[in-house]
Order: C-alpha cells, then structure tokens, then sequence
C-alpha cells in the first residue's frame, strides 16, 4: 500500500529532490509534522542557494561553463549541426575536448546549462507544476525562453505524462482533431514509478519503484527550451531499445554506438541507411533487462526532429580468464531528442511486460482499425499493367494457378493522364465489367489515389472537375500569403494539394470518393505520395527564404533541406503552418479517406492501406513499408519493420512482396511468397520498369510452393482474423516479437529473422539466396511441426536449431498450451468463410492449452460494438477439449447464416494416451456426447498426435459450448 507525501528526501547547495510514493511506515506523525516545517524552510531558502551558487561568471557575462569529468563517453553533443571548432564551441557555453575514441563528441555541454527551478514545487490535482528560469548561458541557436514550465501529471498507475511548455505564449501543438489525448482528472492511487526532481539544473528523474530502474532521467543532457530548437536527453534502463521510426534499422533491437535517426515523414525509397521514411513516430520501447519488465517513452510532437543514442558507459574490473572480462557497467546509455517546434509533451507508459506497454500507448493513441477479413487475402498489384486486357490476362492467369487470390489492384496507369477520380476510357475501356467480373468471383477491387490534383482540363478539354469543385470550395493548401495555393509537380503535371485537415476538404473529398464509386464500384482505397511527395522542391517558383523553410537548425534528414522533394515549410493550412504540420498531412488524409469510406460503405469496413504516418493513423488505416527493391536484404528488414509497426500500433503491415524496384528472381520471390504468406497485409507489387512477378509467371514447382503457403495463410486465417479482433479492442500486437512472450529470456532480445502470429505461431523463414536450411532459435516451452505435429526433435529448448528448409518449404511451428482455429481453405474468403471450421490443440507440459474464437460476418462496421459476432474460449487437458461460446450472433445464426458452421477438423499435438484405439466423444457441453467413429479417429502414438476428421454431421457447431473427450 502506498500513500502520497511532501517529502523532499534530499537537498544541498544546488539541488532540491523530490521522491513521491513512498511505502506507509507506523507512527510517523511527529516525523511528518517536522518534516513539513523543514519544506516551507527549504521553499524559501534553496532559490537564494541555487543563485549564490551560480554568481560564477566569464569574460562575456554569462555563467562560465562547468564541464564534467566523467567519461568522455557520457557526453552530450553541443554542436549537433557538425563543424564545431574549439572557438565555436567555447563561443556557445560549452565544453571542449578532444575524445581519445570514436564516436563521443568533442563539444559538449558543460554541468551547468539549462533551467533552475523557480518558487519551488507547486501541488496541482495531478500532479505538480514547476516553474523554471533560464541559466545564464549563450543560445545555442536563437530565442530560447527566459520561462518555460514543467507539468507532471500522474495520470495512471501505470502512465505518466511530463510536458515542457511556454506559460506566456501559446506554441503549436499536435491538434486534438488529429490525436486526441487521455483525459485524468484523478491522481492515480498506486502508481508504479517514483519521480525525483532536481533544482538546478533542473531534472526529472522516473524510476520503477519495483525494481530502481531508470525509466526517464533528464539529468545526463541539460534541457533547452528555444523557438525552433529543443532538446532533452535521457538515460535508459538497458541497451535494449526498440521502436522509433519510420526507418530500416535493418534489427529490430538498436545499435546504440553513436546512432542518429531523422523523425519527418518523407517519401524516400527504403535503403538500409539513417534516411527517415514515411512515417512519423516518436515512440520507443525499452526492455529493462532480465527481469522481464519494459517501459515505453513517447514524444507528441510532430515536427521535424532527431534522435541520438548513445551506448552505455562500462569498465573493465578484472580479465576473468583470457576470453572473459569482468565488466562493470558505470552510466546506462542515452536518448538525446532535438525537436525544432512545438513543445516537449512526453508520455511513459510502465508496463510491467511488453504486450502491456503495445497496450497502454494503443490505448492513448487509439486502437487499430479492424480490418474486413478479405483483406487478410492475398493480393495482387503492379505499377502499369499497360492496358485492360493485360490486366484480365494476369487475373486469369492467377486464377487458373488455384492460389488463393481475394483482391486485384489498380495503380495510377488505370487513372486517365494519372488524374484522381478518372480512368483511362481508351486504354482500359471495360474496366467497370472487369471489376464487376471479380466480385462475381468472390475477389475484391482497389484503386490507388494521391494527394495531388492536377490544376488542366480533361483530355478531351473538359473541365477537371475535382480542381474546379477545390477551387470553388477552397480546399487546396496556401502560400505563405495565405491567399494563392501553392502549385508543384507531381504525376499529372502541374498540381493543388488539399489540405485535408479542413473539414471543408473532408467533405469535398468525401464527395468525389463517393461519386466516383459509382464508375468504378471499387472496395478499398490505396493512398499514396501522401508525404507528401513532389518532384519539384517546394513548389515551382521555390521557397521564401524564412525561419521556416531554413531554420536555424535542421535535423539530419535527408538532403538536409526542409522542403525538399515536399512543400514549402510556410505553407499554410487549416491545422498550422506545414513546418508543425507536414508529418500529419498523410495522416489527415487517411482520417479524410476513412470518413470518405464511411460514406461510400455506411455498413461496411473495406480497408485503407496508406504510405504516409503518423501516430495513432492505424485508427483508420494500415500501411506498407514503402518502394522496397527485389533483393535478400530488403526480404529480411521487412520484418523488422513488421515488428516496429506493432510497436507502433499499426498492426496490418507488410512488405511489397518480391520487391517493388529492380527485377526479381524466381528464387527470391518464391521464398519471398512464402514469408509474405504471414503478413498480415499480404500483397505482390511491383515497378513499372521491371518484369512481372506474379506467381503465375514462374515455374510449376514455384507456383506449386505459393499454392500451398497461401492455402496455409488461409487455413489459419481464422487465428489472425482473432489477433485483429484482440489488437481492435485491448491493443495487443498481431505480428509479435518473441521477447514480447519470452522477456526474461536474453537470447530472445535480439531476434529479428523469427517472428510470432499472437504468442502461439513461430515463423522462421529462409531469408539468404541458395540455402536449404534455417537456423531457429526454441525458447523453453514444447513446440510442435504446423505440419506435421511433431515436436521438435532432440535437446532443442532454449537452443538455436538448424532446420531442413528445402525451397518448398517455410517452417512452422506451434507453440504448446496454444489452441489455434482452422478453417478449411478456398481461393477466396468468400467461398473459404463457408467451409468447415477447425482446432489445433497444441498441449504444453502439463497437457494444457487454450485459445479463442472471434467470429463475424467478416465486413459491418460496427459487429464488435454491436455485439454482433460470435466468441468463444477454448481450454484442453489432458482428457478433454471445451468450447465455451460466451456471445453469439444477434437473433442466433439460422440456415445459410454466416455463423452457421461446424467444426470439421480436431487436431492435439502433444497428447500422450494409452495403448490401443483412443475412445472419441464429442457433442455440446451440458448434453450427452456421441461416441466419434473410428474411421474418423487416427492416433500417431509414436508422436503423440490425434487427428480427428470428418467432423461435419456431428452438428459441434461454432456458436455452442462443447465438450470432446478422448481416453
């Protein structure tokens, strides 16, 4: 039990410390009544200490800088820009000194920069309130506040919110129409975390109360607050830092050794470089060590910014033996931020376990969209598919592989002159027939759309109805004057962009999606070049040369030139100036284009797939990770990049399958479709420039190999369709990190060539050229073939393991205690839907397991809500299976019902049972059984594997409880 108290623990010539949350003791009120005596000293006395303590000035009036001793290591970089000389650096307060190893910096901050605290702590209903004054010290780059203040607001047990702010002059921050935050309006009883404030400097310092680790510590890098520069820094728990993006870290843990990744989306092709890509997202997730616990820090601010980090300071005590050193860790490593606008506006989010910090920062930012179950098929794209009758060849020619296949694209060659809202009469005439013709086969359609809307007539020199109705409506983004709109270049020649966070855009937007459904009658919407993207900078007649477009200080992002490849910073729109507001402009068009889907399809989800991010779009959207090349490389980064998106809470991710620039191989894009086959948004994209690349062209034994991966995919698209439910509404991740599910075990930490389907599905796919084998690393739990149902041959738990992997073959494995739903596969969802359902039962080592079911019509927007689906929870022994069905479908499913299924199919790995034919029962849960026919019962003793077929007239239907026995 804990209680809250005034207590400042510690204090002394410069600092004064805080520390809240401290266990209750017995007969402590003298104490605490001489204690609150020694706080109202302290009030008065310490702000004349701290300014006697300070009256230590140089030549130029300012305080003279106090550098520190420790490791050269331990320093924060005072001249980030580069260039820094001794003059320069000296000119600026700070310290220098040449570092004796690569990668410390040779300017850095002196002990005293930053801010003092004013008046002491104010109390506040959440929390507290400091004020703080400027130190004496030389700006680094221009207008840094003489005030600034802290508010801490202890929001939940397990969530704190620290922002930096201007008390006297409102700044720009992220607009609650993009994000809306959590509202507290309580102290949070029992809170997980300790704070520790420190006077002058002033820090901040969060630990776990649990354990003593560091989760924010503010102390290591000294805070500055300027117009357009700001920056913090902070020390970690551990070296174990994941998140932050959007980038290719190439692992999903980060190098820490000096490492500086650029935050401000832009549309660049994924290289492998420190480039910063599409997305904007702040966030980060910090696994504590091997205790198992992790924390999650999140920055809301959307401009443009860096993040440094820095690795953890150890010395050597002792040489153990020749190859073993003893190695005392003496300074954990270090985030530096450096944010150009804005505010400082952080969230920490306690955990105590992995999924649990994905949980807190989905439920801030707002949970995932809920995706239509076919857009968990498999699907099929390319950039110029030349003509229609092209694209009604490479359609068939799928079709007759027999690979499942539930939607067809259309990227911008189908537009008439890449024209928004048009298609090409000429070139792809018929193409309503053609999408008429995919939906009588069960297949669905998508159309890309970018943001830039060509500003010229028509081809046959009619008006542009889409620039005349922005015109008239006032849609499009400004100049600086705030009167002309801004005209650049994109792929219709000269063009507008809307500015969607205009809820006038909104509309018109809504209302050319809407009509132009009503041509093309397609199911979902592609977004793209939504950075956005241009291919002149700025505009056609440049930039002003201003504060905005050149800031005093530009972050490290590509081409270090604001505007470049986008629109000029001074640019206005309805949200803010585009230099606060350029990372939200994808994501406002992806709040745009959901409203516009709820209009097109009032009852039904569809699905958005959107290039451009920002924190919390997977509200409205998935995303891809973006024009990837054909090559090994790029096959394994995705999914790293699958994994940092989970993080991210944007579940329904994937990689162009196969690559998008340069020509693939037939082996890369077969094993390419067979780790594309556990995406969860799953699709075959490719280049204009380059050869085709769906599965149809390759060889039989390739297409053989797709056929049978996708046909996986789709047997277990029941299981995925639930992580989407559960990520919809607790927040968890789909795609998952083993050290989400084994964080106390190390080896798991750093793998990134394995991932996890929820805690009960492992992948391990072949990810370099001419190789028959994988190496797959088993935490210590039993685990099981997909396939087969055999367990992992030999001493494997806790080891890594090489496997066969032959070029058919990705492998698959079942975690023990799991129970997976099945359903028997199709070439569509449309048509897989109906078929029989199924149960893996994967038995741990104490012959248990369990699962869930969420089961809906598969597309109405608002099921869940409703409570409109059926749900189930499964448990299994050593004796028995139960089904217990906890909702079902409003009115109760009738003949040709969509929740009208049975389970054909159960199947138990690891069931170890006596000698002869097992004895099967089956039948609802409160009732009478059936014995199960032998012809129907096989037992693989040898393996402990009972499979039970041909289920379906035995009527154990999907929305009642049920029992099955075996013995």
């Amino acid at each position: 039990m804990y209680q809250k108290q005034d207590d400042y623990d510690e204090f002394g010539d410069q600092s004064l410390m805080l520390t809240e949350y401290r266990p209750r003791r017995k007969n402590r009120r003298p104490v605490l009544i001489c204690f609150c005596i020694l706080v109202v000293f302290l009030t008065i006395v310490i702000p004349v200490a701290i300014v006697v303590s300070n009256r230590r000035h140089g030549s130029s009036g300012f305080v003279a800088p106090e550098c520190p001793s420790a490791d050269e290591r331990e320093r924060v970089d005072c001249y980030p820009e580069g260039g820094a000389s001794q003059s320069r650096c000296e000119a600026r307060g700070c310290c220098w000194g040449q570092p004796s190893t690569q990668g410390p910096p040779s300017c850095f901050y002196p002990v005293n920069h930053g801010y003092e605290l004013v008046g002491g702590l104010q109390r506040t209903p959440l929390g507290y309130k400091a004020a703080l004054r400027r130190l004496n010290t030389p700006a680094m780059y221009g207008g840094d506040m003489q005030n600034i203040e802290v508010t801490v607001e202890i929001q939940q047990d397990y969530r704190l919110h620290v922002k930096v702010s201007d008390p006297k002059r409102p700044r720009y921050e992220v607009p609650e129409a993009a994000l809306k935050r959590p509202l507290a309006t309580t102290l949070a009883e029992n809170p997980l975390y300790n704070l520790t404030f420190t006077s002058n400097p002033f820090s901040l310092k969060v630990t776990r109360n649990s354990t003593g680790a560091t989760i924010f510590d503010t102390s290591v890098g000294k805070l500055t607050f300027g117009d357009q520069f700001l920056s913090v820094s902070t020390r970690l728990a551990s070296s174990n830092l994941y998140g932050l993006g959007e980038h290719v870290h190439r692992r999903y843990r980060h190098d820490l050794n000096w490492k500086t990744w650029p935050i401000f989306s832009r549309g660049a092709s994924p290289k492998g470089n420190f480039d910063n890509l599409y997305g904007h997202h702040p966030f980060y997730m910090c696994l504590e060590d091997s205790d198992g616990n992790a924390n999650g820090v999140f920055l809301l601010n959307s401009n443009a910014m860096e993040v440094t980090l820095q690795p953890p300071v150890t010395s050597v005590k002792s040489q153990i033996r020749d190859d073993i050193l003893d190695v005392e860790r003496v300074a954990m490593p270090t985030v530096t931020y450096r944010v150009i606008g804005g505010v400082l506006d952080f969230y920490m989010f306690l955990g105590p376990s992995p999924e649990n910090v994905v949980q807190q920062y989905t439920e801030m930012i707002g949970r995932s969209i809920m995706p239509a179950y076919w857009a968990l098929g498999f699907q099929l794209s390319r950039w110029n598919y030349t003509d229609i009758n092209k694209l009604r060849r490479v359609v068939q020619r799928t079709r007759d592989t027999g690979i499942p296949y539930d939607v067809q694209y259309g990227d911008i060659d189908y537009m008439e002159d890449t024209k928004d809202f048009t298609y090409d009469a000429d070139l792809f005439q018929g193409l309503p027939d053609l999408v008429q013709n995919l939906h009588d086969h069960g297949q669905k359609y998508i159309v890309i759309l970018d943001p830039a809307i060509g500003n010229t007539n028509r081809r046959d020199g009619s008006p542009y109805l889409p620039y005349e109705s922005g015109l008239q409506d006032d849609v499009f983004v400004k100049n600086a004057d705030g009167v002309t709109d801004l005209i650049g270049e994109v792929w219709p020649g000269t063009t507008v962009f809307p500015d969607f966070t205009n809820p006038t855009t909104v509309q018109w937007w809504g209302d050319h999606c809407e009509s132009f459904h009503s041509v093309i009658p397609y199911d979902g919407l592609w977004i793209d070049m939504n950075e956005p993207k241009t291919f002149k900078n700025g505009s056609l007649t440049g930039c002003g040369d201003d504060r905005w477009n050149y800031p005093p200080y530009v972050p490290a992002i590509k081409g270090k030139l604001m505007y470049e490849r986008t629109l000029c910073m001074d640019t206005l729109q309805y949200w803010g100036r585009h230099y606060d507001v350029h990372s939200l402009y994808g994501h406002s068009m992806a709040i745009a284009t959901h409203s516009a889907m709820r209009r097109v399809f009032p009852d039904k989800r569809g699905i958005i797939i959107t290039r451009a991010n920002f924190v919390g779009t997977g509200q409205y959207s998935g995303h891809w990770l973006g024009d990837n090349k054909s090559a090994w490389e790029d096959m394994e980064w995705s999914i790293t990049g699958m994994l940092e998106f989970g993080l991210f809470g944007i579940p329904y991710i994937g990689a162009d399958i196969c690559g998008f620039l340069l020509d693939t191989t037939e082996q890369l894009c077969q094993r390419w479709m067979q780790l594309g086959a556990f995406y969860p948004y799953s699709r075959n994209h490719n280049h204009n420039d380059f050869i085709d690349q769906d599965p149809a062209v390759f060889s039989q034994s390739m297409i053989d190999s797709s056929r049978d991966v996708m046909m996986t995919r789709y047997t277990l698209m029941p299981y995925l369709y639930t992580l989407f439910y559960h990520a919809h509404v607790a927040g968890t991740t789909v795609v998952r990190p083993l050290l989400h599910e084994f964080p106390t075990d190390s080896n798991t930490w750093d793998v990134d060539r394995q991932f996890l389907w929820g805690s009960g599905l492992l992948i391990s796919p072949v990810l370099t050229p001419d190789t028959i084998t994988v190496d797959a690393y088993f935490p210590d739990t039993p685990w099981y073939d997909y396939l087969t149902g055999h367990e992992v041959e030999g001493d494997y738990r806790g080891q890594t393991v090489t496997l066969d992997a032959p070029l058919n073959k990705i492998n698959v494995h079942v975690r023990g205690g799991t129970i997976l739903p099945t359903q028997q596969p199709a070439n569509t969802t449309v048509y897989s839907r109906k078929n029989p359902m199924g149960l893996l039962v994967a038995m741990d080592d104490s012959s248990a397991a369990s699962g869930t079911l969420f089961w809906d019509d598969g597309e109405s927007i608002d099921s869940v809500e409703r409570q409109d689906y059926a749900f189930a929870n499964f448990t299994a022994s050593s004796t028995e299976l139960l089904c217990e069905v906890v909702n079902v479908p409003l009115g109760g499913p009738t003949a040709g019902h969509w929740a009208d299924l049975r389970y054909g199919t159960v199947s138990v790995y690891g069931l170890a049972l006596g000698t002869g034919t097992p004895t099967v029962r089956a039948g609802p849960s409160s009732g009478p059984l059936q014995t199960v026919a032998t012809s129907r019962v096989q037992y693989d003793r040898d393996n402990q594997v009972l499979l039970l077929t041909d289920l379906n007239d035995m009527d154990l239907k999907i929305t009642s409880s049920l029992r099955v026995t075996w013995g």
